[in-house]
C-alpha cells in the first residue's frame, strides 16, 4: 500500500513540474515574441546622455558647496591650437594649479591653528559674554575651515583634470613632473 501511494504521488508531482516547466517555456516564448514585436528602443540612457539633459534643462542633479567656492571658469581652447602648445604651457599651467594648492593648505593651518588657539580661550575663559565672543569665533574660524577645505578639494581635482587634458593633448610625461 505505501508503495503504491508514493508511486502515485511521485507521478503526481513529476506531471505538476512537466506542467510548469511547459508553462515557463511558453510565457518564454511569448516574451521573446514581445520583445520581437516592440523593437529595439531608439534611446539609450548613459551617464553622458543624462548629462547633456541636464545641462540642456539648466538642472543640477546634486547640490554642492563647489559652486560656492569654484573660481571662474577659464575657456578652452580648441583642440587644435591646444596640441600645439609646448612643454613652457603645460609646465606654467600645473605650476599655477600646484601654487594655489599650496596657498589653500598655508591657509587652512594657519586658519587651523587660530582655531586652536580660539578653542582654548574658550575653555579657559570665565566670563560668559567673553565665551559668547570665543564660540562665535570658533563657529566663523570652523566655517571658514570647511570651505577652504572644499576649495583644496576641487583644486586637487581640477589637477586631475588637468593631467587628463594634458595627456590627451600631447603633452609629454615629463613636463608634468
Amino acid at each position: 500500500m505505501k508503495k503504491i501511494i508514493s508511486i502515485f504521488l511521485s507521478l503526481f508531482f513529476s506531471v505538476l513540474i512537466i506542467g510548469d516547466s511547459l508553462n515557463l517555456v511558453q510565457i518564454q516564448k511569448r516574451e521573446k515574441e514581445r520583445r520581437k514585436r516592440i523593437g529595439k528602443s531608439k534611446y539609450v540612457l548613459t551617464n553622458s546622455s543624462i548629462i547633456k539633459y541636464a545641462l540642456k534643462k539648466n538642472k543640477s542633479f546634486v547640490k554642492s558647496d563647489k559652486k560656492l567656492n569654484e573660481p571662474a571658469k577659464e575657456k578652452k581652447e580648441p583642440i587644435e591650437k591646444s596640441k600645439k602648445r609646448g612643454e613652457e604651457y603645460w609646465r606654467g599651467r600645473l605650476n599655477a594649479i600646484n601654487a594655489s594648492i599650496e596657498q589653500l593648505k598655508k591657509k587652512i593651518v594657519i586658519t587651523q591653528s587660530t582655531l586652536n588657539k580660539a578653542s582654548s580661550d574658550y575653555i579657559i575663559a570665565s566670563m560668559p559674554s567673553r565665551q559668547n565672543q570665543l564660540r562665535e569665533k570658533v563657529n566663523k574660524l570652523s566655517k571658514e575651515i570647511a570651505k577652504l577645505r572644499a576649495n583644496l578639494k576641487f583644486q586637487e581635482s581640477k589637477k586631475e583634470d588637468f593631467f587628463d587634458e594634458a595627456r590627451k593633448n600631447g603633452a609629454l610625461p615629463g613636463w608634468l613632473r
